[in-house]
């Protein structure tokens, strides 16, 4: 089982502290506080510094249930309780009036427009010419009256109070074998490439897992990992540990 792995740039540096502070705020006042949007990397992070504590209590929402990859950090005494409606989230949904086949690209570049900084919004789903949006409560008002058109296509959000559920759709999924669990032998299998040209790929940073840039060959891939290659696609790993009789790992990859 890979371990944590600590701040690898400036960046995840300055989170850390930002981090710290929200879970200091309720050692020391004694009340809820709250993160903004997190990936996968930066909730790994934000888990790190609330460690540091004690007496505390931390939970985590998307907003939208099933395979949500954002969530914000609830951190809160250890004799309180924190529910859903305490999380500043608002969903918001619209019709997409067009022809154009828009994906979760096109409305997060739209929304980047209104100057609205990526740590506001969670996760973006279209479907059946449907969008729905979790963002930050601050933000609401400014996507409602602001985001009227996403490309040649009409939109018009509103609050929507009802349950979203999502689960995650895959393009393709397939069962292979692997003689390691390196970054570099996974990602062989699967693009159907050798391992140096997996290798080549991390060099040139075009790989990332549960979004922290992968700069090592020998990167341990574990069960659940969310894989990113720029200009491949994204996948999901599948892995309980079983072997062939040649010894080599059963893994099973899932694209989106």
């Amino acid at each position: 089982m890979r371990g944590f792995i600590p701040p690898q740039n400036q960046d995840e540096t300055v989170f850390c502290k930002k981090a710290y502070s929200i879970c200091e705020k309720t050692d020391k006042m004694h009340i809820k506080s709250f993160s903004t949007f997190l990936d996968l990397r930066q909730k790994e992070l934000f888990i790190s510094q609330f460690n540091k504590f004690n007496g505390l209590k931390i939970d985590f929402y998307a907003g939208i249930d099933g395979d949500s990859e954002r969530l914000i950090a609830c951190v809160f005494d250890e004799y309180d309780e924190v529910f859903q409606y305490d999380y500043p989230i608002s969903i918001l949904k619209s019709e997409i009036n067009g022809d154009d086949k828009l994906n979760h690209r096109d409305f997060l570049g739209a929304i980047m427009n209104l100057m609205i900084k990526r740590e506001y919004i969670g996760d973006i789903i279209v479907e059946d010419d449907v969008c729905y949006i979790a963002c930050h409560n601050q933000m609401a008002p400014i996507i409602i009256s602001e985001l009227k058109k996403v490309r040649h296509s009409f939109v018009d959000f509103e609050y929507y109070y009802d349950p979203v559920i999502y689960s995650r759709k895959y393009t393709r999924h397939k069962s292979v074998t692997v003689a390691s669990m390196r970054a570099d032998a996974v990602i062989s299998a699967m693009l159907n490439c050798s391992r140096n040209e997996g290798s080549t790929m991390i060099k040139q940073g075009l790989v990332t897992v549960n979004h922290l840039d992968v700069k090592r060959a020998d990167f341990e891939i574990v069960d659940k990992d969310i894989i990113s290659i720029r200009g491949k696609g994204k996948y999901m790993i599948s892995f309980d540990g079983a072997k062939s009789r040649k010894d080599r790992f059963f893994i099973t990859y899932f694209k989106y």
